[in-house]
């Protein structure tokens, strides 16, 4: 069987075999063939790379000589060519200190490329990690399947091969290496490369390597079905994360390291979270998660492990879809034809998910857009290809350069191969897609590769497989998995760094440039050694350590560091107080402004009881988390019952000393971005709440109810009075309960601390943060108090505590980002629980003192 054409140097000496007609290389930047028995080139490669092994030519009782990485290799023993085990070289340390270096004789290619591979993978499961692409769907001319008793034979040009056996109703079907794909993948990289770093848009090169990913490995399973193979699903599972995840876990090191000297301290516990979900394959998740999480820090902001969620897509579709073919496991075992069953079952799947991703793109894009189940049929339209493309090639009469003959309608083919890269390099040019991502807009990117894989081998130089397959775009198909994996990360930091929404052309190109020389090191260094390593190949529970420990050391790393920034501070800071007064905005830079960006998880005002005892509600309600200040089966003066959103949650912490020495219970009954309007229509999210919290206080009989009343805007000082808040208070006075109204505070475009910060990190005061980040009281809120008109309302024996805390959060008419030595918020509209600890609690104690509450 063949396996393939590795990628060589110019410099490597031709060979052939006797009845073989060998054609010079034309052109020093197209890829020749190479001879797997050719001597190692002295290049790179020769101490970089190791030589490629069959595992059946090691045996058990030698495990240090292993078998060459490939999913193929360990059920071809019968049909390999024999080589003595004895004179196989060992992978240890040798090969790394002890090889040749490179000779006079080596080119610049060897240096910059080399033979990638020394030969080509047999099959490649997966459009990122793999060297060379290759596809089933060649079938030499003329050529009958044979027989379980056909003796072997050299087949072809590059190396010897046997041809296994095929049952009944196979279709013999060969890998043949497809150049022309291994450079689509540098096309769709550079494509994601170039518009993350100057375009900022969706190019849809990631939906490429899904669709390349899903055709690959349909070949795969495909294959070892009509051949009669096992599937070795586990086999493959330890195969293919075993080859994905160093170099992933090295770039996730890197960053952190990065993320701890370059980037601000807000950043560091999201980048710890992504980094262990993006080891765990289980980044977009977790990025969906951020996206509906009220709490989350600013979850539109950039990460530098944001792109691990295709990785997270591509590595659950790994484990999900072999699956599929166990199905037809049997039928395969039994001699009848299996493409028809899988085209039925996979459509089944990629029609439902491209149902769903139509559906929910237009209702909630920014969760479609990591939604697995949303681009599974992306997948699935790479399988489908896949399993109809021998049809295709036979009725449009493809060849493969290996056949030594044209195929049919050449110009087309070129053509068509050209439209289909032309679309690709269109998607997001000519429109801004991005925000139409994942749904049927996708089938666009589709389209466009899958016209290039049509297209196949065209017979024509100009044609869009010759370009594709020279080998500047080898080069980058070589280092795609390293270069997607690194780009983003050195785009990110130097973004911020630089504080640019957007890389400009001369420092895009420093980026590109970097990016690659870091992805080649990575491939060199990390890749190829690994993939290509006997040693982890030869046993399972080798390549299963080698997962193992790379998940190990990103969540070592990331829960070291976390418990090394708590390690000398069980509890927040917040007990310590500031050290300057926050009733002025300081000129001088104090020696710390507290919270730090990595506690900033710790300022949401929690409660430290679970609502029980007689203060328990009967039944929970969606997004409600019932806290109490005392336990259940303490006796209380009084119960102080919170309600609302978020914005009456901040204020916790500024009634709590008041509640203490009373002896009062405090309950959060708060639920984020409700308010609480009794009496009024709401939108389907809030639906229910006002009664909920009416139901609950009918049972509880609480003395006192604080919310807040009235409602900012961040983009303008448009502060109102809800319609519908007086009727909702009247409800609450009529049942004899104190109401506590309290004025909205600012919000704000952008993330006051993260603004602030950026300034006080390069050295400057809180008063160049003011400048920077704040704003006059003017500008965000209404030069009167909205809620006045509350005051007048009355009840029986209850009234309503207007508490406007408007001069301590905004003193002097100015409101900062910073006062004294303390951060005021927490993002673009929540206060600091240490800002409200120390600034607010005292005045809100008197007032509620002063007003006999």
């Amino acid at each position: 069987m063949w396996k393939g054409i590795a990628i060589s140097s110019p410099n490597d000496p031709p060979h052939s075999r006797p009845g073989e007609r060998h054609t010079p290389d034309p052109s020093p930047w197209e890829q020749p063939a190479s001879d797997q028995e050719e001597s190692p080139p002295a290049a790179l490669d020769a101490w970089t790379q190791e030589p490629s092994l069959e595992p059946e030519l090691v045996s058990e009782s030698e495990p240090e000589l292993l078998p060459e990485p490939g999913p193929e290799s360990e059920s071809e023993s019968e049909s390999e060519s024999e080589q003595p085990a004895a004179s196989l070289p060992r992978s240890d340390l040798s090969a790394w200190t002890a090889g040749p270096l490179p000779t006079v004789t080596s080119s610049l290619g060897d240096w910059v490329q080399g033979p990638a591979e020394l030969q080509a993978e047999r099959e490649a499961e997966d459009a990122w990690s793999t060297s060379d692409s290759v596809s089933g769907t060649w079938r030499p001319r003329g050529e009958a399947s044979r027989s379980r008793n056909s003796q072997p034979s050299a087949v072809g040009p590059g190396e010897g091969a046997v041809e296994e056996p095929a049952p009944a109703g196979s279709s013999d079907s060969r890998p043949a290496f497809r150049r022309e794909l291994h450079g689509l993948r540098a096309v769709a990289l550079g494509l994601v490369a170039i518009y993350h770093i100057w375009l900022g848009r969706v190019s849809g090169g990631v939906d490429v390597f899904l669709f390349l990913s899903a055709f690959f490995l349909t070949g795969t399973f495909l294959r070892r079905l009509e051949n009669g193979r096992p599937l070795g699903v586990p086999r493959y599972w330890l195969h293919t994360f075993k080859r994905l995840l160093p170099p992933s876990a090295v770039t996730i090191l890197l960053v952190l390291a990065a993320t701890a000297a370059f980037l601000p301290a807000s950043m560091w516990q999201t980048i710890m979270q992504e980094a262990v979900a993006s080891a765990a394959y289980l980044q977009n998740l977790l990025l969906v998660l951020l996206q509906v999480d009220y709490h989350a820090r600013d979850a539109g902001a950039a990460s530098p492990l944001q792109h691990f969620w295709s990785l997270s897509v591509q590595g659950q579709a790994f484990v999900v879809w072999p699956l599929l073919f166990l199905l037809v496991a049997r039928r395969a075992r039994a001699g009848k034809p299996v493409r028809r069953p899988l085209i039925v079952i996979i459509s089944l799947i990629g029609a439902a998910s491209l149902t769903w991703s139509i559906t929910s793109t237009q209702s909630q894009q920014q969760i479609a857009y990591f939604d697995t189940a949303a681009r599974l049929w992306e997948f699935a339209a790479g399988s489908l290809l896949a399993l109809a493309l021998p049809v295709l090639d036979r009725l449009t009469g493809a060849r493969r350069p290996e056949e030594g003959q044209a195929p049919r309608h050449r110009t087309l083919r070129a053509l068509t191969g050209w439209a289909g890269v032309a679309a690709l390099l269109a998607c997001g040019v000519l429109l801004d897609v991005s925000s139409m991502f994942p749904g049927w807009i996708a089938i666009w990117p589709l389209a466009a590769a899958g016209a290039v894989v049509v297209a196949g081998h065209s017979g024509r130089r100009w044609g869009v497989d010759a370009v594709l397959s020279t080998r500047p775009a080898a080069f980058i198909g070589d280092i795609s998995y390293a270069l997607y994996l690194v780009h983003w990360p050195i785009l990110v930091i130097w973004l911020h760094h630089s504080g640019q929404e957007r890389a400009g052309l001369l420092d895009g190109l420093v980026v590109l440039t970097g990016s690659m020389v870091l992805a080649w090191l990575v491939t060199r260094a990390v890749d190829a050694p690994v993939r290509r390593s006997r040693w982890l190949e030869a046993k399972p529970w080798r390549a299963l350590t080698a997962i193992a420990l790379s998940f190990a050391l990103v969540a070592g790393a990331a829960g070291g560091w976390w418990m090394f920034l708590h390690r000398e501070q069980p509890q927040p800071p917040v007990a310590e107080g500031p050290s300057l007064a926050t009733d002025e905005v300081a000129t001088v830079a104090p020696p710390d402004v507290q919270p730090y960006g990595w506690q900033l998880g710790q300022q949401w005002p929690d409660l430290p009881e679970r609502c029980g005892g007689p203060w328990a509600p009967e039944q929970g309600f969606r997004h409600v988390n019932c806290q109490q200040l005392l336990p259940g089966d303490a006796e209380a003066t009084e119960t102080i019952v919170v309600v609302g959103s978020s914005h009456s949650r901040q204020f916790i912490p500024a009634v709590l000393p008041l509640a203490q020495a009373r002896g009062a219970q405090v309950v959060n009954l708060t639920m984020d971005g409700c308010g609480y309007l009794a009496g009024t229509e709401r939108w389907a999210y809030c639906d229910g709440y006002d009664e909920y919290v009416l139901k609950y206080l009918d049972a509880v009989q609480p003395e006192m109810v604080m919310t807040t009343v009235t409602e900012a805007a961040p983009d303008a000082p448009s502060e109102s009075l809800p319609e519908g808040t007086d009727v909702a208070v009247q409800t609450l006075l009529d049942r004899g309960i104190e109401v506590i109204a309290v004025r909205d505070t600012p919000r704000w475009e952008q993330d006051q601390y993260q603004c602030a910060e950026a300034v006080i990190d390069r050295g400057d005061t809180p008063a160049d943060a003011d400048d920077a980040c704040g704003a006059d009281v003017e500008d965000k809120l209404a030069p009167e108090n909205p809620a006045a008109p509350l005051a007048a309302l009355e009840g029986p024996d209850a009234a309503v505590t207007l508490l406007d805390l408007t001069p301590q959060i905004c003193p002097d008419g100015r409101c900062a980002p910073v006062l004294g030595d303390t951060y005021v918020y927490m993002d673009d509209n929540h206060l600091t629980r240490l800002f409200v600890e120390e600034s607010l609690a005292p005045v809100v104690t008197r007032e509620l003192e002063s007003a006999e509450v």
